[in-house]
């Protein structure tokens, strides 16, 4: 399979030097302090904060000066400080959502945080868009392992 044909789950995982519930309070409750919405959101300069709704069913939200910009996905899973799940489609249509697994494991170093974005699938573009979400998901989880410390 040619990386221009693979959907295939995007795997990434990182080290926090944090605790375990540090690190997930730091991903979900306090996502706008580290998230670069400037370049990775709906919005981009017009938004100013994303808020994750801290349960099932709750949504993740793109709000800027005038109110909501975008729901970026709903939770599915929530489980803390172990695990969060979430369908994930920035301003889009939600039948193409992906979905997003995140778990939080302790380490001797602090806490591995491993993200898996699968269902590439549903959406028309998938493999393209993966491509892009491959380098893109590097990008915000060094803006949030900078934060996390």
């Amino acid at each position: 399979m040619s990386v221009e044909q693979d959907i295939s789950p995007l795997v990434k995982s990182i080290v926090v030097p944090v605790g375990v519930e540090r690190a997930f309070e730091a991903f979900t409750a306090e996502t706008s302090a580290w998230w670069p919405l400037f370049s990775h959101s709906v919005g981009e300069a017009a938004a100013s904060e994303v808020r994750m709704e801290g349960a099932v069913g709750g949504r993740i939200v793109e709000y800027g000066a005038e109110g909501e910009l975008a729901t970026w996905g709903t939770v599915s899973d929530w489980d803390p400080p172990t695990t969060v799940g979430f369908s994930w489609h920035p301003g889009g249509d939600p039948a193409e959502a992906g979905q997003v697994t995140v778990t939080f494991t302790p380490t001797g170093d602090g806490t591995e945080v491993q993200l898996v974005h699968a269902g590439w699938e549903r959406r028309g573009d998938g493999a393209r868009a993966r491509v892009g979400y491959d380098t893109g998901w590097d990008y915000v989880l060094g803006k949030y392992v900078e934060f996390a410390r």
